[in-house]
């Protein structure tokens, strides 16, 4: 006789069609029904999510004081153990990590429980990478819906999904995480028969926006139990899961559904990448003052405050851009705070480590440059300073960038952010080589000269003999670059515009073989206008010795686009900026890569590299794409603001931002949207966007695509000479330098102890050392494998658990 684990729960969006406070009644108003219903009816509630948790312990503490009395009798099952359920796409690794710690430590805390299944219903597919992370973070099993079927197919809906690294969790793909109100049997009894396992599960109760069981659903469940046809047990995910022995193994990703949500609400994933960036870099900082003795305080109530922003944004209908505009303006204020938070962090932690700095010689500007790599790097830095006296005359002031040793470096003066015609505020970039998580410093002197006309090349071209960049100035486009002879992309960075639909989902069946069509370029504009009247559609606005700078400018129907090529002539980079004026809808833009080899397209993703799909199909990656080449080099654009792409006829289209409408997509064969009345857009306006091209071994991506961004923190600072030289000394060191510090950061509710998450994203197992402060430890890894170690009392060991 068949069994079948019945799952009572009520899937509640926080926040989606309504603002969250109308979340905070739904919870309430579903948690009370569920108590109520279990002093009548012998089942188990299940229920997931930190967020809806603390709801109830804010607003309503008797309900609060009901749960935690039904959790200890059995008959309320904390469920997942997250603090969300988030999009299972983009976040980094390290995210994904803090989702189920912040979880762990709410539930064990409130309830001192933590389940051993997660769970992530409504998320729009999962990466791969959540293998490794779910089980080190303590976790054996996944339960998890979409992509449908036919969206994903599988040989199994219960498998084994095999991580990156090798690692292993049993997972059940759900057919639907309800049922209809007052019809929950006949769909257990529908699921059940459309399943061949002897053993499933299935989850019950109204959902979507709340109302979990009925009293009418309860009685005709007991009474489909009574008439034993099938058997069937009020249960939950580890009950259910500890009952099937999958066999069936799957080593992908699971995707696709909803590729629209990859671009869709462009400036909430910007913030967030930036969100990510900050927090991880501001608890590098705070660790490195702590251990070197710059800082006897470490701000954890302020880490978990930022933390909690950053989660609460990556809620699958807020990051994934699904939500209405008031979610996205609630998502956009969670990021703002958790940004601010993370900037004073830093810049506190910035100004310890620089307290014992000698005070400032006659005529010296000091640039303090922090690094937060695990290892020395070579970086071209701009920084902004502010002289000591306005210069009225029609001279100009002359810079000069000192190290300490006196030797004078490669620096340039380029254009700084203020627009007054005053020679007195100044903004340099020059060449700084800074050691693993450490601080040097860097003298500016100054000297008056007569104004001489800028002298810049004719033609947008540079070649020294091993790199050569050419913009074409007929088409604004990258025309050639190459390096050593050997041509790696060509006309290159062309903007594209196709026709598009409303929906921010695309759930259309055909938007999943290709999203976008008739494929339309930009062209220079032939006489710029609006936003760029009066300008050259490409000149040349900065040339020296670190960099020649191009500007093209471009349009198309109602949208208008600035692209700034930065060449730098001492390393085989280009840096590439979009300004992009976005003002269509039912529109899709996308930056166009064409290379000149084949190869295999992959991309990062939670701690790992996939391969991508190079037939039309949108792909999702995070920090770094790139082509496998057969000669091992991999052509590479970092970025620091997208997730979606796709791959055709040898070239890469970067998905830039989608003229979609707020929470819309197809229902039967009704319009999208309304067509009588304005309804609000997605993404019109200012959008901007940074990348990095470069040619790179695969085992540098990870490293690469965390230096441009993570990028050294250069400030002027004059020193006030009042702090003594700490005794404690920091020091980091990695040996095989394809292995990256993910994160290092004080271990939660503990004295002295510091968490370092170390990853190796690469095909290839390594072995090598790593020290911290003196301590030593060996390490061997497994491809793509995560290590986590725990620095204490001079010492540092490996832990089995991610999260501590």
């Amino acid at each position: 006789m068949k069994e079948v684990h019945l799952i009572c729960n009520a899937h509640i969006d926080p926040i989606w069609q309504w603002d969250w406070q109308e979340g905070v009644s739904v919870v309430l108003s579903t948690f009370r029904s569920a108590v109520n219903l279990a002093g009548e009816f012998d089942y188990i509630f299940c229920h997931n999510e930190v967020t809806v948790y603390k709801y109830v312990e804010e607003y309503d503490q008797p309900l609060f004081a009901d749960i935690c009395r039904l959790v200890k009798e059995g008959k309320w099952h904390i469920m997942g153990g997250w603090y969300l359920q988030p999009d299972c796409n983009m976040p980094s690794g390290e995210s994904f990590v803090r989702q189920i710690l912040e979880g762990k430590r709410y539930f064990q805390s409130r309830f001192g429980v933590f389940p051993t299944t997660a769970i992530n219903f409504d998320p729009f597919g999962h990466t791969r990478g959540l293998v490794q992370i779910i089980k080190k973070c303590g976790q054996d099993s996944y339960l998890h819906c979409r992509p449908n079927p036919g969206e994903c197919p599988l040989p199994s809906d219960q498998f084994l999904w095999r991580g990156f690294d090798g690692s292993t969790i049993k997972v059940n793909r759900a057919r639907s995480y309800g049922t209809p109100l007052g019809h929950a049997a006949t769909a257990i009894i529908n699921m059940a028969n459309a399943q061949p396992q002897d053993t499933i599960c299935v989850l019950w109760g109204v959902g979507n926006h709340g109302g979990g069981p009925s009293r009418k659903d309860l009685s005709d469940i007991k009474e489909l139990s009574e008439r034993g046809e099938i058997t069937l047990l009020h249960s939950t995910p580890e009950q259910f899961f500890a009952r099937i022995e999958p066999t069936e193994v799957v080593e992908t990703s699971l995707r696709m559904f909803a590729p629209g949500c990859y671009t869709s609400m462009g400036r909430i994933k910007r913030k967030h990448v930036q969100l990510e960036n900050e927090l991880y870099l501001a608890e590098k900082m705070l660790s490195v003052a702590n251990l070197s003795g710059a800082m006897n305080e470490y701000p954890e109530a302020t880490v978990h405050t930022v933390t909690e922003d950053l989660l609460n944004a990556e809620f699958h209908d807020v990051l994934p851009g699904s939500s209405i505009q008031a979610a996205e303006d609630n998502g956009l204020k969670l990021l703002d705070h958790g940004l601010l938070e993370a900037e004073r962090m830093k810049t506190k932690a910035f100004f310890a480590l620089a307290a014992d700095q000698a005070i400032a010689a006659e005529g010296e500007y000091p640039i303090l440059v922090f690094n937060p790599a695990a290892r020395s790097i070579t970086e071209n830095v701009e920084c902004e300073f502010m002289l000591a006296d306005q210069n009225w005359t029609d001279t100009v002031t002359e810079i000069t960038v000192k190290d300490e040793k006196g030797n004078i470096i490669p620096s340039q003066t380029i254009k700084e952010e203020s627009n007054l015609n005053l020679d007195w505020r100044k903004r340099i970039i020059f060449s700084a080589t800074v050691p693993p998580m450490g601080m040097r410093r860097y003298s500016v002197y100054t000297k008056v000269v007569e104004k001489v006309a800028p002298s810049r090349p004719e033609n947008p071209v540079f070649d020294n003999g091993h790199k050569r960049v050419e913009i074409d100035a007929t088409t604004g486009l990258l025309k050639t670059y190459a390096l050593d002879g050997v041509e790696y992309i060509k006309d290159s960075f062309e903007l594209c515009m196709f026709d598009d639909n409303p929906d921010p989902w695309a759930m259309q069946g055909f938007q999943l073989a290709r999203l976008g069509t008739n494929e339309r370029p930009f062209h220079l504009s032939e006489a710029p206008d609006g936003v760029f009247r009066g300008l050259k559609n490409i000149s040349i606005t900065e040339d020296g010795d670190i960099f020649m700078g191009v500007e093209a400018l471009f349009e198309l129907d109602n949208t208008r686009a600035r692209i700034f090529y930065k060449i730098y002539k001492n390393n085989d980079l280009i840096d590439v900026d979009v300004n992009l004026f976005f003002g269509d809808i039912n529109r899709f833009v996308k930056l166009k890569l064409p290379f000149t080899a084949e190869g295999t397209l992959i991309g990062q993703t939670a701690f790992g590299t996939e391969e991508l799909h190079m037939d039309a199909r949108e792909n999702v990656s995070q920090r770094f794409i790139a082509l496998r080449r057969e000669d091992g080099k991999c052509p590479a654009v970092l970025n620091n603001c997208l997730y979606g792409s796709h791959f055709e006829n040898g070239a890469l289209y970067l998905s830039l931002v989608r003229g979609v409408s707020y929470c819309a997509h197809p229902i039967m064969d009704r319009p999208i949207i309304p067509t009588d009345r304005f309804v609000k857009k997605i993404d019109q306006g200012e959008n901007n966007f940074s990348f990095r091209l470069g040619v790179f071994a695969e085992r540098e991506l990870e490293n690469a695509a965390q230096q441009f961004n993570q990028k050294p923190y250069a400030l002027n600072v004059f020193p006030t000479g009042g702090k003594a030289t700490s005794e404690n000394t920091f020091s980091i060191a990695l040996r095989d330098e394809c292995i990256s510090v993910v994160t290092i950061k004080k271990a939660d509710d503990t004295e002295g102890t510091y968490v370092v998450r170390l990853l190796n994203n690469t095909p290839d197992a390594v072995t090598t050392d790593f020290s911290l402060c003196g301590a030593k430890i060996d390490l061997c890894f497994v491809p793509y494998e995560v290590k986590t170690l725990l620095y204490k009392d001079g010492r540092l060991t490996e832990s089995a658990q991610m999260i501590i």
